[in-house]
């Protein structure tokens, strides 16, 4: 591998960082005594077998979180989640509420919302994968694991994760009676209340109901219409029903959830060359707070039977989704106006199946194996109310089918050595029919039409689309490892493999008579073609001093052939195309320690290089040569430390302390490299008392104290006179009192 990037000076300084880190973990148990406690197992699923493995033996980069983990954090969402990792952006879109723009290793979806970008990091829950961007970062509860795998994981979790994987497992009904009650207050007039309960009806039946209702006020001040902006009210329910008789088990798991408030908060700092300091406060001057209303249905059924020696896992999954949503895109006063019109939105619906055999065919021969099905068909609306006073509609669909074959052997071949050899074959197939916004031929409803009288809520019933095509691709993802069990506590494993993302259609397609054409190949909406990479990591996983310490690291390498990027000019045109080539090389470092009985510290660093090996749009519209360009939404650094303390407090109970650091480092909002965004720090601490019962907790918590104001999004706008970046949330607080009976 080639890493001649580590010779920049600002390599070498975070390389230094990253050592001290570790020297300071290591060094860290000559301060405790030897009564000092151990690091906890993780156990994750990362490689799909039967049954959950040590994170520490698993030859693959991945992080893994329990529930309990997740509470102590207080996290929200999986944006929250991705604070904790190295080389993980796991920010939100912006400009429509519930979209993720997830970056993992220099890998993402290139900051649109446009929902025929397909995401590069796949997100799954209970064996599901959500089938886009859309709908993805929504509150998380009843949880009991999430694990992030960094990297192509091609082999075992197939379509579309180019950059890496997010797997979520909800609770499961358990043995025994829980009823667990949590009830929330906090700033912005937050208002919570979480509730499960879970236990047996009979000796194999189960069941669980989990309940979470959240309300508050809007996060950030509006100085244009007063009051706030950014309110959000969201209602989740969901159900699960069990059976076990030792040989087969099903879980049936149900979920409806409805998120309701305003549309995106933007802060608009350039208006027609009058400049203002987008870090300033926290404040809009968007002449709407905008709306969006999310709602989805989704259905798992999931059965293993024990057979052959092995269990055979079977997921069957649907999914359905439906946002309207409505927002002030420019940011600015009525001076300026560049939005998505009420009315615009999405409706998807998919169905999967997942049939797989995990088991042992020796002492020395484990295998996965198995058949994957998918298919979604979505309906894309986008009313956009430009400068010219024109109201402008269309409505786009795609039907969208998968299928893939997989297998994953683990040979131990001599005593400490294993090798792994996977591959899937998959089989995509996308049918378009594609409207253009602004289309001049259009009649009725779908006519371009003066902004006023402006309808409360626009009509789609006269769209037609004029585009009309459909195309196939295939791909094989092979997966080569290697593994060294060097000592009982120290693992050194290799590895090659592939990933794959399909082409496919652009559904935000805009007529081009309108606005003027982005520097790029001639726009159409389409087909653009797959994307691949080529993925090498070395890594170290293991423990020290009686397990008081755990230090992993990661070296890799990703080249990326036929990049897939969505491309903006500055006058609102985005187009979808295979744009580049671009290799993605970095380390990686986590690590955690005890110091003494009930204090642990915990951290990470990360840092990739990102860099095009060729991209001719980039050449073509700035006059510089690709390499010079970084890529949309990559932090070369980030990184995070925190501390956790929990004592007792005399015979009433305990008390927990945890107190994090989060860094992550100066990114561009766009391709063309007009928006940067400057680098920000997060500082979150919380304290809980337990009582000794263990069944009554109160816990005080704050994020962000320092009340940092930063941007994970941003759209340049100079050719209709605006520039704008997409809020994130200021400090917040809040006070929780669960209660188990």
């Amino acid at each position: 591998m080639s890493f001649k990037n580590l010779q920049a000076p600002l390599a070498r300084r975070t390389l230094r960082t990253a050592i001290a880190l570790a020297l300071a973990a290591v060094a860290a148990p000559a301060l405790a005594d030897d009564q000092a406690g151990v690091l906890e197992e993780v156990l994750v699923t990362a490689q799909k077998k039967s049954a959950a493995e040590d994170a520490q033996s698993v030859p693959i980069a991945v992080t893994g979180f329990s529930g309990e983990q997740l509470d102590n954090r207080f996290a929200i969402s999986l944006v929250d989640v991705g604070f904790s990792m190295p080389n993980v952006n796991l920010a939100p879109q912006g400009t429509v509420p519930g979209v993720a723009n997830f970056v993992i290793r220099g890998m993402g979806t290139a900051g649109q919302s446009i929902p025929s970008s397909d995401p590069a990091v796949g997100v799954v829950i209970d064996g599901v994968p959500f089938g886009l961007i859309y709908g993805v970062v929504t509150d998380m509860f009843d949880l009991e694991s999430v694990e992030v795998l960094r990297g192509p994981q091609g082999t075992l979790f197939g379509r579309n994760v180019t950059g890496g994987a997010i797997v979520m497992r909800s609770t499961r009904p358990g043995d025994e009676l829980q009823r667990t009650v949590r009830v929330g207050l906090g700033s912005h007039e937050l208002r919570e209340v979480n509730a499960r309960i879970s236990g047996p009806l009979s000796e194999q039946w189960g069941a669980k109901v989990a309940v979470l209702y959240k309300d508050r006020d809007g996060l950030y001040r509006n100085t244009v219409l007063g009051g706030r902006q950014g309110a959000q009210e969201s209602l989740v329910v969901r159900p699960a029903l069990s059976f076990d008789n030792g040989t087969f088990d099903a879980t049936l798991i149900g979920e409806h959830g409805k998120v309701e408030g305003d549309g995106p908060s933007a802060r608009n700092f350039f208006l027609f060359g009058a400049s203002i300091d987008p870090y300033a406060e926290q404040t809009t001057r968007q002449t709407t707070k905008g709306r969006s209303d999310l709602e989805w249905s989704a259905l798992t059924l999931e059965t293993n039977w024990d057979l052959w020696g092995g269990t055979v896992t079977g997921v069957l999954g649907w999914r359905d989704v439906d946002q309207d949503s409505f927002g002030d895109i420019d940011g600015a006063p009525n001076t300026v106006r560049f939005e998505f019109g009420d009315g615009s939105g999405l409706k998807q619906d998919q169905q999967s199946v997942e049939l797989r055999w995990a088991g042992s065919l020796s002492d020395a021969l484990s295998l996965t194996a198995g058949v994957n099905l998918f298919r979604q068909e979505y309906e894309y609306r986008e009313r956009r109310l430009l400068t010219d006073a024109v109201d402008r509609r269309a409505k786009s669909t795609i039907d969208h089918d998968t299928a893939g074959v997989f297998a994953q052997a683990d040979w131990k071949f001599a005593p400490a050595w294993t090798l792994t050899l996977g591959g899937r074959y998959s089989t995509e197939k996308k049918e378009a029919a594609i409207g253009v916004i602004g289309d001049p031929t259009a009649t009725g409803n779908c006519a371009n039409r003066p902004l006023l009288p402006l309808e409360p809520r626009a009509s789609f019933s006269d769209c037609r689309p004029v585009f009309f095509d459909d195309k196939d691709w295939s791909n094989f993802s092979p997966r080569v490892a290697l593994a060294w069990q060097a000592t009982d506590d120290a693992m050194l494993y290799g590895s090659f493999s592939r990933g794959f993302r399909s082409g496919g259609y652009n559904v935000r397609f805009t007529d081009a008579t309108i606005v003027t054409r982005p520097a790029n190949p001639a726009s159409t909406p389409g087909p653009y073609d797959e994307e691949t990479v080529d993925a090498i990591e070395v890594g170290l996983k293991s423990e020290w001093f009686d397990n008081r310490v755990r230090l992993n690291v990661a070296v890799f390498q990703n080249e990326y052939t036929d990049l897939q990027r969505s491309a903006n000019n500055q006058s609102g045109v985005q187009t979808i195309f295979n744009a580049a080539d671009a290799t993605m090389e970095g380390f990686e470092l986590e690590t955690q320690a005890v110091l003494a009985p009930g204090l642990t510290i915990e951290g990470s660093y990360g840092y990739v290089k990102a860099r095009y090996d060729s991209a001719r749009y980039l050449e073509l519209a700035r006059g510089r040569p690709a390499d010079t360009f970084r890529l949309q939404m990559v932090p070369s650094r980030t990184w995070n430390a925190a501390a956790n303390w929990e004592h007792d407090v005399g015979a009433a109970g305990t008390l927990r302390w945890r107190a994090s650091y989060a860094y992550v480092g100066d990114t561009y909002a766009d391709d063309f490299n007009f928006l940067p965004l400057r680098d920000y720090s997060l500082v979150d601490a919380s304290v809980t008392f337990r009582n000794a019962s263990e069944n009554l907790s109160v816990a005080l918590y704050g994020r962000n104290l320092t009340d940092e104001v930063y941007f994970n999004f941003g759209f340049d706008n100079t050719a209709i006179g605006s520039r704008t970046m997409w809020l994130s949330p200021p400090r917040t607080w809040g006070v929780e009192l669960t209660y188990d009976f």
